[in-house]
């Protein structure tokens, strides 16, 4: 076997298990996005209480601070305080802001808030992050064969 071989074949394999390891975990965050929207039928209206700043360090120094909204919602009697689990770089809340809150009328911890498209988005960028690495595993192949 040549060198020429050997290396498309190690060059395409890393790249194939990336990107397939990013298409599914891209497949998994969408499907739980929408299984989210399925699943969350029932709205109510929940009032932002905090804005949490999470810290992100790098290797190599860069600070990189992360703007997570608090909020708060109402089911019947019962109150529920939750942190998205979904920050960004500027917080696009207001502390005392109203938002529509959909949650599982059969869980109600399971929630989305409306207008939020981080999820969504994450989801796209893994998925095509995943498809971007597949196609560079597989052009060398080609060419080659």
């Amino acid at each position: 076997m040549s060198d020429t071989l050997m290396f498309v074949i190690i060059f395409s394999g890393v790249w194939t298990l990336v990107g397939v390891i990013f298409l599914i975990v891209g497949i998994l965050m969408y499907n739980n996005w929408k299984k989210k929207k399925v699943n969350c039928t029932s709205m109510t209206y929940g009032k932002i209480t905090d804005i949490v700043r999470h810290s992100n360090y790098y290797s190599d120094g860069v600070y990189s601070p992360r703007w997570h909204p608090v909020f708060e919602y109402n089911v019947g009697e019962l109150k529920f305080v939750k942190e998205s689990p979904y920050g960004s770089s500027q917080s696009k809340y207001a502390i005392g802001q109203d938002v529509e809150v959909y949650y599982n009328p059969e869980d109600y911890n399971e929630y989305y808030l409306a207008g939020d498209t981080i999820p969504k988005t994450l989801a796209t960028i893994f998925i095509l992050v995943g498809i971007v690495a597949i196609f560079i595993a597989i052009i060398p192949a080609i060419l080659v064969l």
